[in-house]
């Protein structure tokens, strides 16, 4: 029989497969599609052109994905939950019950309800921005703001400051925090320094003098050159800093001391708080430090040819940064270990935990090989180019890196080795070996 009156016969026995109803259905005509069906657990698995289309249902959820530009999540039940990413990282967005938020590069917008009346601390029901240059804020309780920089911005609990007013910087800028109050004009030349708790006037780098009454007093002429500076450190008392630029520096207080010459030539510093000496010349590519009352150094440094540093239960090496680095942790049960070459270009790291039994390794070469075992399911893929270096990121691996994953394996749930050549072409799945052409259905007893 030839290869046409063949194919017929397959695609004959296709149809009438479809027309039956069956238990379990799996269709591959690669790289056109695959379909697969499992009726008896609620799941339905299909496939278009190789990695460009994706398609997962099950009990708990639906999962689209169109390399590279979307991948859509839905979760089913009650509590809703959908996510969505547009050629991530460029938008993203999430819808749930209670808060929704969508993201563009810098502009973010999020959207929750209203605060319980009970709340102590307000916050913001709606919210969006164009970071740095327009912000909303909505909120029952705040009110809504609306600004745009560098025009005008007028709103509180704006990143950290109780109250934040612009108008046209750097012309005018007022930060009010608790019990202080700063203005500028312009920034940062110009400042005053008020409110219940504040005193001092800024013309920089000329001349300023600021106090936080009872908490620090800061004062200089001709910025950088002479510097004074006293704070009260809570449970050691004050603190003073002195600074003769470029010669000499200090600082001593109740549990520190150190001195600094030539800038960072020779640095020494003798710490009660943290019981340590530390000692650079220059700071901080020559350094050492020891503990309080010991011999032996714990940290040494001669960047970037070598160094080391033991300060449990972290220890780390380098040599030649960046070209090898090596890092440990041991706390009790949690064990960590990461070896790495030129930061990201090759590294190796080793996870455990003896209380829960996880235990996760990951091995990845720019942009060979990226390998990951997790709990005993190992998977990974070959070559690797943006997941070998955020191996961890979602969105990369689920939108792109199977664009160019020549050669992936991964486990399934029974533990068996599963892989696939050329996105589908040639597989190992469920223990036998799976070809571009594929077909395999069983129907109920009684079909």
């Amino acid at each position: 029989m030839g290869r046409a009156p063949r194919r017929a016969a397959l695609l004959v026995s296709c149809f009438l497969t479809l027309a039956r109803p069956a238990r379990a259905l799996d269709v591959k005509l690669w790289p056109l599609f695959r379909y697969a069906h499992d009726e008896a657990n609620d799941i339905v698995r299909w496939s278009a052109f190789g990695p460009i289309l994706e398609f997962t249902r099950t009990p708990e959820a639906r999962d689209l994905r169109i390399r590279p530009l979307l991948w859509l999540r839905q979760q089913r039940g009650g509590e809703r939950d959908d996510q969505a990413d547009i050629l991530f990282p460029l938008i993203s967005t999430r819808w749930q019950n209670d808060y929704q938020t969508f993201r563009f590069l810098l502009f973010t917008y999020s959207n929750r309800p209203a605060p319980k009346p009970e709340t102590r601390a307000p916050t913001w029901a709606t919210r969006f921005e164009l970071f740095p240059f327009v912000f909303y804020r909505s909120s029952p309780a705040l009110g809504t703001y609306f600004g745009v920089l560098p025009f005008y911005l007028d709103m509180p609990d704006f990143y950290g400051f109780e109250r934040v007013r612009v108008v046209l910087f750097p012309a005018y800028l007022r930060l009010t925090e608790p019990r202080l109050e700063r203005r500028f004009f312009p920034f940062p030349f110009v400042s005053t320094v008020g409110g219940p708790a504040g005193r001092g006037f800024r013309l920089w780098p000329v001349y300023g003098r600021k106090e936080t009454l009872g908490t620090e007093r800061t004062s200089y002429i001709l910025w950088p050159f002479h510097i004074r500076r006293e704070r009260l450190v809570p449970g050691y008392g004050w603190e003073r800093t002195r600074v003769d630029f470029p010669f000499v520096a200090a600082i001593d207080g109740a549990g520190r001391r150190s001195r600094f010459y030539g800038i960072f030539l020779y640095t020494h510093t003798v710490d009660e708080r943290q019981a340590y000496e530390g000692i650079g010349s220059p700071f901080p590519f020559v350094y050492r430090e020891r503990a309080l009352g010991e011999t032996a150094y714990r940290i040494w440094r001669f960047a970037p040819f070598y160094g080391r540093a033991d300060r449990p239960p972290v220890s780390s090496r380098f040599y030649a940064w960046p070209a090898y680095r090596v890092r440990r942790q041991d706390v009790e049960d949690f064990h960590y270990e990461r070896d790495d070459a030129m930061l990201v270009l090759w590294r190796r790291q080793r996870q455990s935990n003896e209380t829960s039994g996880h235990r996760e390794r990951l091995s990845t070469l720019f942009p060979v090989r990226r390998s990951v075992e997790v709990d005993g399911r190992r998977s990974g893929q070959m070559p690797a180019l943006f997941d070998s270096v955020l191996p961890k990121n979602r969105g990369v691996l689920a939108l792109w890196a199977p664009l160019y994953g020549l050669y992936r394996w991964d486990t399934e749930p029974d533990g068996a080795r599963a892989w696939n050549v050329a996105w589908g072409l040639v597989a190992r799945e469920r223990d036998r070996l799976v070809g571009p052409w594929h077909l395999e259905w069983s129907h109920d007893h009684g079909g």
